[in-house]
């Protein structure tokens, strides 16, 4: 639970701040913002870097946290995988990859809809990972510092060796 907190508490606010960017770059400068997005996907070497931190990324994820369980935690395992296959993608088949981005590209709602998916799984990461430090409640010791299960730390008492 620990690593899916933390690449939770990494991927959240990522997210989060890449669906703001492209909501106030979409409202604030229109078509200079989907010019910018344009000329980056004409930059095949672009698609390339991409591709190798994408990929980078993803293998790191699924090294950490390859769990397919039926709560929250399987969504950081399908982003880890979706971030493979998009550098696999990206590496092998970088024209499919121009060709699509710039699909959505134009595509006023394909951004838009790329920016509500970022902001919603930005928010579930950011909910799910920092939940925890906030129900926490700190844990609560004697004064002598023994534990309730009678006196000497909670360490084992070591063994007598037979002579």
């Amino acid at each position: 639970m620990h690593t899916s907190r933390l690449i939770a508490r990494l991927m959240g606010p990522v997210f989060i701040v890449i669906a703001v960017g492209m909501a106030f770059g979409l409202m604030n400068e229109g078509a200079g913002y989907s010019s910018l997005m344009k000329e980056f996907i004409v930059h095949r070497g672009l698609i390339f870097l991409t591709g190798v931190l994408a990929l980078l990324a993803g293998v790191a994820i699924v090294n950490a946290h390859n769990l397919w369980v039926p709560d929250w935690r399987v969504i950081v395992t399908v982003l880890g995988w979706l971030l493979v296959i998009r550098g696999i993608m990206a590496l092998v088949f970088p024209l499919t990859v121009q060709v699509f981005g710039d699909h959505i590209v134009r595509s006023q709602a394909g951004n838009i809809a790329g920016a509500t998916v970022a902001f919603v799984l930005g928010a579930i990461l950011c909910i799910m990972g920092y939940e925890h430090p906030w129900s926490e409640k700190p844990h609560a010791h004697s004064a002598s510092g023994a534990s309730a299960a009678g006196g000497g730390g909670g360490k084992r008492p070591r063994r007598k060796r037979a002579a």
